[in-house]
């Protein structure tokens, strides 16, 4: 049996259970509201230069789908890096040190609890998965001590050292569809009289996040352009109105595909191709 065969075989075996397992998962294709599957989606996401597979952080099927996309995506193409919401860009050194396996697992946990939350038990796989293969991971949230100046003082709070690296003008964009979204979540959680000031903040908040991931993501892109990027952030972060946005603004070319879960909010009756590319009934 010739190499190119074995490895044909070898990668029928590697995707057969991944398959199996989304076999009833429903997955809609917004451009023409046609249902596909999961191989179909892999194959039409492998052909962009990032992919965003937004995510509602607890779920953990949402976070099983994400590590079976994954593999599909590297299976096809070992040339994979995977960035993450959850650690912020100055902890990109620990992440680094885990793909080449000088972190221990403890070690590893304590410092996703100290940048997220303590739910590493969510995300352990998808971590275990890309060092094992020698994945890099990228780290991409502002780092969160900015993150809370804005929300309580807003934009024009952080000082010029604190603006470094952001992109000029990240400030809420009133016109942008997502503000009516987050409003209508934010609506009635303080004082009505500080309304518009603390919602103004919470707003810019969300964008000086949005601005520094994508910024980081195109920075990323411009040095390691071979490698195909695989994005996990909440849905808010990963709508098109969000992130992806904001490479247009950098005047980024990189071509993307956007993946959401159906959620209430965002679902194939109420929602269309302005939100996500595919959106995944699971």
């Amino acid at each position: 049996m010739s190499r190119t065969v074995r490895l044909f075989f070898m990668l029928i075996i590697f995707m057969a259970p991944i398959v199996e397992a989304h076999a009833h998962t429903m997955i809609t294709r917004m451009t023409d509201r046609q249902n596909i599957s999961f191989s179909q989606l892999a194959e039409a996401a492998g052909s962009s230069n990032l992919v965003l597979i937004g995510e509602v952080h607890d779920i953990d099927y949402h976070h099983e789908f994400q590590l079976d996309l994954i593999r599909a995506l590297f299976a096809n193409n070992p040339q994979l890096a995977i960035g993450l919401e959850m650690i912020q860009a100055d902890h990109q050194f620990q992440l680094d040190e885990w793909i080449a396996g000088r972190v221990s697992e403890p070690a590893m946990q304590a410092v996703f609890a100290g940048n997220w939350s303590p739910d590493w038990h969510r995300y352990r796989e998808i971590f275990i998965f890309a060092r094992d293969n020698h994945i890099p991971m990228i780290a991409l949230n502002v780092p969160m001590e900015i993150v809370r100046k804005v929300s309580l003082y807003g934009f024009n709070s952080l000082t010029p050292e604190e603006r470094r690296g952001l992109p000029e003008g990240t400030s809420c964009d009133l016109r942008n569809p997502q503000i009516a979204m987050l409003r209508k979540s934010f609506h009635g959680n303080v004082n009505h009289s500080q309304n518009g000031k603390v919602f103004s903040n919470f707003c810019e908040a969300q964008t000086v996040r949005n601005s520094g991931m994508a910024a980081n993501l195109v920075r990323y892109h411009r040095k390691e352009s071979v490698r195909k990027l695989v994005v996990l952030t909440g849905i808010w972060h990963a709508v098109k109105y969000a992130i992806p946005e904001q490479f247009d603004r950098l005047g980024s070319k990189l071509s993307y595909t956007v993946i959401l879960p159906e959620t209430p909010q965002i679902n194939s009756t109420n929602s269309s191709t302005s939100e996500a590319d595919y959106l995944v009934e699971l």
